[in-house]
């Protein structure tokens, strides 16, 4: 124990971890430890263990050599923008590992009952009385103009050498996303799309022009089943916003429609229940007050 505490301390020990850095190497480490236990429906569970342990000594070496040669322009990059591959890598693995837990158990129908107790309605099937052409595009670019926020706000406070600023955003965000994808292993749930019994309800699909296509694209290849409640798109558009415009008053209330346009669409297009929605913009409300007072135990201020 000694040795590995005098080699943590050799090598790491007078590197600055910030929180952002603490939230990846946490999920990585955590994911990784679990799948020890609890694998019985995870094919080739070893592979995933070692890719864990990869990420986790990867993302040591990279903060380690971004803070040493932090005047090396491509190494403060990579340690600045690393968050955004093991966003995506968690999100890409949870195709395998959400049913980790428990197997072919799902809690999709208490989802779709608890939709009907609330509204009165299926939401998703009620709202496709509206389906028109024109509405249909403008929900899918709504749904779709989310996903700029992972390149146009972390590349306007880096070109606008906010680096402090940075590291906090992507600390309340990665805070937001990466709990709310542990949440899909404890709570495993498909979408209104794979539900049969509203599916067998469904009124009609939208239609919609060039930007639904490209929707109907995104769902085909990159949807997770199993990754519905609470739904993380929504609190990871809300995450962006609320972290955005505590650094930056007006970028963040620009961006707010996109918030809203998400939340609205995920519904109508049939792409969340409703309770997702609405889960995940609480979510995302209560991991931003958490993250904000961890960035103040840990001396981030506001520099606004």
């Amino acid at each position: 124990m000694n040795t590995i505490k005098s080699l943590w301390t050799f090598r790491y020990g007078n590197i600055r971890f910030r929180l952002m850095d603490l939230t990846c190497i946490g999920y990585m480490a955590l994911i990784g430890f679990l799948l020890i236990f609890f694998h019985k429906t995870v094919t080739f569970w070893p592979n995933h263990v070692l890719i864990h342990i990869v990420f986790v000594v990867g993302i040591l070496e990279i903060v380690r050599l971004g803070e040493i040669y932090s005047q090396k322009k491509i190494l403060w990059i990579l340690r600045t923008f690393y968050p955004l591959v093991i966003f995506l890598y968690g999100w890409d693995e949870l195709n395998s590992l959400v049913p980790m837990f428990y197997g072919t158990y799902w809690t999709t129908e208490h989802l779709v009952q608890l939709d009907k107790f609330i509204f009165g309605v299926h939401p998703t099937v009620w709202v496709q009385q509206f389906y028109r052409p024109w509405l249909d595009e403008f929900m899918c670019i709504s749904y779709t103009a989310y996903y700029a926020f992972y390149a146009i706000i972390p590349l306007y406070f880096y070109l606008s050498k906010k680096r402090e600023e940075l590291f906090a955003i992507f600390f309340i965000v990665l805070f937001t996303i990466l709990s709310n994808f542990f949440l899909f292993y404890i709570f495993p749930a498909t979408g209104p799309q794979r539900v049969l019994s509203l599916q067998a309800l469904q009124i009609q699909s939208f239609t919609g022009y060039c930007f639904c296509e490209i929707t109907r694209a995104a769902q085909a290849g990159g949807s997770v089943t199993g990754a519905a409640f609470p739904s993380s798109h929504v609190a990871a558009a809300l995450a962006w916003v609320l972290s955005a415009r505590r650094y930056n008053r007006k970028l963040g209330y620009a961006i707010s429609p996109i918030a809203l346009g998400v939340s609205l669409s995920a519904v109508y297009l049939g792409l969340h229940h409703a309770v997702d929605v609405i889960l995940g913009a609480l979510w995302a409300v209560a991991c931003y007050f958490i993250a904000v007072k961890l960035l103040q135990k840990e001396g981030n201020t506001d520099k606004i």
